[in-house]
């Protein structure tokens, strides 16, 4: 079956937002949809739809600094019913060809992970964890970078795009978290630092 992407109007990720994102991200995770709205409104936020045929497979979320040519992979999800087949992959590789084509000037996409050291259980710092090994294996590096986000704290990725041999910066997603957020939330409720990983979690 061949899948297909599609960049979406604002009806069709609020209908996906109240079907899935609601039930597909923890609630201190999910920004509200006006959120969303807000940032495909101003032009620096978009979503996509991945389809096998017509039927929606998956989604993404996307948040682009185009000053810093980068890109922040703000949610990405496969629904429920078609997970544990491997198309997880198959979308992920979607979502970057469809940078290539339509969006050049980007030269990498920026991924938040919830961090397993500060996971409240074992079973949820296995869910972290096996985030965590997707994304590596798409391509996916883990950065110095971190973010507390609202009370929720992050391990970032990155994944280049293209042969361009960039590298993330912690001014560039600076720069998308500004971008984001308005400037009393950023003030107030976003931090971001730099920690030196361990040779082990390069």
């Amino acid at each position: 079956m061949e899948y297909t992407v599609k960049r979406l109007e604002q009806e069709e990720i609020a209908y996906i937002y109240k079907t899935y994102m609601t039930k597909d991200f923890p609630k201190g995770e999910l920004k509200p949809l006006s959120h969303i709205v807000r940032s495909m409104e101003k032009g620096f936020g978009f979503t996509l739809g991945f389809y096998e045929g017509d039927k929606l497979i998956g989604y993404a979320v996307l948040i682009v600094a185009k000053e810093k040519g980068c890109a922040l992979l703000d949610y990405f999800a496969i629904r429920k019913e078609h997970r544990g087949q491997g198309l997880g992959h198959e979308v992920f590789l979607l979502l970057t060809e469809y940078f290539e084509k339509n969006l050049p000037q980007v030269n990498g996409i920026y991924i938040e992970a919830e961090q397993t050291a500060k996971a409240k259980n074992e079973e949820e710092r296995t869910v972290r964890g096996r985030r965590i090994s997707f994304y590596q294996s798409c391509g996916c590096a883990m950065t110095e970078l971190e973010s507390k986000l609202f009370g929720v704290e992050y391990s970032i990725l990155y994944r280049p795009l293209g042969a361009r041999g960039d590298f993330p910066t912690w001014e560039a997603v600076d720069t998308i978290y500004r971008t984001m957020f308005k400037k009393s939330h950023y003030r107030c409720f976003v931090i971001l630092t730099t920690v030196p990983k361990s040779p082990d979690e390069a």
